[in-house]
């Protein structure tokens, strides 16, 4: 998604981009290889949609036309935080849920219809080459299915290999320096599977589970998706890993706080094997720090900075990258692009650090977490934040600053605002209990309040989400 979405931004100023791609890329929305994480639950978040739209204008109808699910958030959304169930408020937001392999279809498809733009799949790159002058990048060395190695020469080289790049390793080739990477890792690990949509009316799309740590570490995500579909993903933290099969998936979803999800689930005819996912870390290689970096080079997406995917930012990270470099780019019209790279540097810096914040310092609070520990000033943070989650609960202009620092729209200091401050230090800090059986359905019918597509109020719920005799 970060080559993709960064070719489109590169046809705006070249007048040839080629993609290369490792894998053979298919005609249609189906997992491959490159991709391990692409059985696993995908949303593009509202500041992703904004940036992406700004690069293939239409995308988000095109992808809703294609079969995609539009949740209008909070109000599709049944959403159990550590602080409790959050009220369904009119909707503010727009979430796009599909799976990867249809976001990614549909994007390319995009993408390779701009005329300027060539994929080169089946393709591998094995180096970088030099400038003439070893200061600079010239291109890369190709290595297709007919084993013969073919030079690439281009004014601009874009990484974006994903975690496993080997960027840090081609730098030394050329006799630059390693960055320095921080890795922060909560040993978080899930398990996904898709199910056909259970019959009956609903007045929501998606459930969100979430773990409360330290106590617990096991959450939920549940999103319609394409085709009449339901895709859910379970974490656990700490290596307490969710099980593979049958009996022991049911029991760890049976575990959750509530019982919403496993009750919509235990009865639904499941379409595909569980798959699991345990590369999770936050990783950040600082390029940006390094004193000396090649003209001619960038490195975008998981190459420079891979969040934790639970979280649900990798691909509008990718996108908001994307549309900075499109800007630099025009900034830069009409010059040479000697010193472009080493200054764009720091936009991609810039662009990841607010996912940055929130993953690593969600990350902190699980005792399992290694690379870093929470400073006595981030654990003071964590309480006032817990306070404005609380006050989200049942506040609504507290629900949307919050939202919209989580759906990437505004920076996390906004939360310190002191309207906001004020907000979160009156409200009352009521924690949910740290275990909900069935019965907490009841508690859904109490606090939740549910809003139609006009905002207007209504109390009914669904049946099994109220009665707490169903088991």
């Amino acid at each position: 998604m970060a080559g993709l979405l960064t070719a489109q931004a590169l046809a705006r100023h070249f007048h040839r981009v080629s993609v290369v791609e490792r894998d053979s890329v298919p005609g249609r929305p189906v997992n491959r290889p490159g991709v391990p994480q692409g059985e696993h639950l995908h949303v593009i978040l509202p500041g992703g949609q904004q940036a992406i739209e700004g690069l293939l204008p239409g995308f988000a109808d095109e992808l809703v036309a294609a079969g995609a699910v539009d949740i209008a958030a909070p109000t599709e959304l049944l959403w159990l935080s550590p602080a409790g169930w959050i009220d369904r408020f009119p909707a503010r937001h727009r979430i796009i849920s599909a799976t990867r392999p249809l976001i990614e279809w549909s994007t390319r498809r995009r993408v390779l219809a701009t005329p300027n733009i060539v994929l080169l799949d089946g393709t591998a790159i094995d180096s970088l080459l030099p400038g003439f002058d070893g200061r600079r990048v010239s291109g890369v060395q190709l290595h297709g299915t007919d084993n013969n190695p073919t030079a690439l020469r281009a004014d601009l080289v874009v990484d974006a290999t994903g975690r496993r790049s080997r960027l840090p390793a081609w730098l030394d080739e050329l006799g630059f320096e390693r960055p320095a990477e921080t890795r922060i890792d909560a040993s978080l690990s899930y398990a996904s599977r898709l199910y056909r949509r259970p019959p009956g009316a609903r007045d929501w799309k998606a459930a969100f589970i979430q773990a409360k740590p330290p106590a617990s570490g096991r959450m939920a995500a549940m999103f319609e998706v394409e085709d009449d579909r339901v895709l859910l993903t379970v974490q656990g933290a700490g290596g307490d890993h969710p099980p593979r099969d049958e009996a022991g998936f049911l029991d760890f979803v049976r575990s959750l706080r509530s019982a919403v999800v496993y009750e919509t689930i235990r009865d639904a005819e499941p379409l595909t094997s569980i798959a699991g996912f345990a590369n999770t870390a936050n990783q950040r290689r600082s390029y940006e720090k390094l004193r000396r970096w090649p003209e001619r080079l960038v490195a975008v997406g998981d190459s420079a900075c891979a969040f934790n995917p639970v979280y649900g930012q990798g691909v509008s990270v990718a996108a908001l990258t994307a549309v900075r470099l499109d800007e630099a780019l025009e900034r830069h019209r009409g010059r040479s692009l000697d010193r472009f790279a080493p200054a764009f540097r720091h936009e991609v810096a810039a662009a990841g650090k607010a996912a940055w914040m929130i993953a690593t310092g969600d990350d902190l609070r699980y005792p399992s977490t290694t690379g870093a520990k929470a400073s006595a000033a981030m654990r003071l943070q964590h309480r006032y934040l817990d306070r404005v989650m609380a006050a989200a609960t049942t506040d609504e202009r507290a629900m949307a600053a919050l939202t919209d620092v989580l759906f990437l729209l505004a920076r996390p200091e906004s939360l310190f605002k002191p309207a906001m401050v004020r907000r979160a230090l009156r409200h009352p800090n009521r924690a949910a209990k740290p275990q909900e059986s069935g019965a907490d359905a009841a508690q859904i019918g109490k606090s939740v309040r549910a809003w139609d597509s006009h905002g207007r109020r209504h109390d009914d719920l669904p049946t099994f989400l109220v009665d707490p005799r169903r088991r």
